[in-house]
């Protein structure tokens, strides 16, 4: 019966630190792009940021991608800033063909695997599975407002709930 009371209470401890995990400080994050500059997250300080880590042969990730593409047209007079940031083995050699392919409006680029799992505060040695895509949202201040990853039930809806997360950023007074 103790046992049970103790492992009881550990998950719930765990299950409310992920929940309390938001709102925290934007790491830095730098995206390489193939014949531009470099995005350094940084730079959209003023600006809601929906970022998004992908890989560039995950379906799912080019299905997000196809979705962000006129909702970024249609958020970027408000203040919105999409990014999105693909961190598989060959993004960086698959980079131009998928940017030839989806025509993005807003930087896409790459990162090392290391450095996307750092920003998610991930370590490297973790055996759970990273799930892609996985969506980020920051405020104005660069503070990480919400954070979905790939087996989340916001991905059951992502068109609704990318709107509702980016209306609820806007809608935040900026300090």
């Amino acid at each position: 019966m103790r046992t049970a009371i103790l492992v009881s209470l550990c998950a719930t401890s765990a299950l409310i630190a992920m929940a309390a995990e938001p709102p925290r400080p934007s790491p830095p994050l730098m995206i390489e792009r193939p014949g531009a500059p470099a995005v350094h997250l940084s730079q959209y300080r003023g600006k809601v940021v929906a970022l998004a880590f992908i890989f560039t042969t995950c379906s799912h990730c080019q299905d997000l991608t196809r979705l962000l593409v006129p909702l970024s047209r249609e958020y970027a007079l408000r203040g919105v800033q999409v990014l999105e940031c693909a961190f598989n083995d060959d993004a960086q050699p698959n980079m131009a063909a998928f940017l030839q392919q989806f025509q993005a409006p807003f930087p896409v680029g790459w990162t090392s695997r290391a450095a996307a799992m750092a920003y998610l505060q991930r370590s490297i040695l973790d055996t759970k599975p990273l799930y892609v895509p996985h969506m980020v949202f920051l405020d104005r201040r660069g503070i990480i407002r919400a954070d979905y990853p790939g087996e989340s039930d916001f991905f059951k809806d992502p068109a609704t709930n990318i709107r509702a997360e980016l209306e609820k950023l806007l809608k935040a007074p900026a300090k």
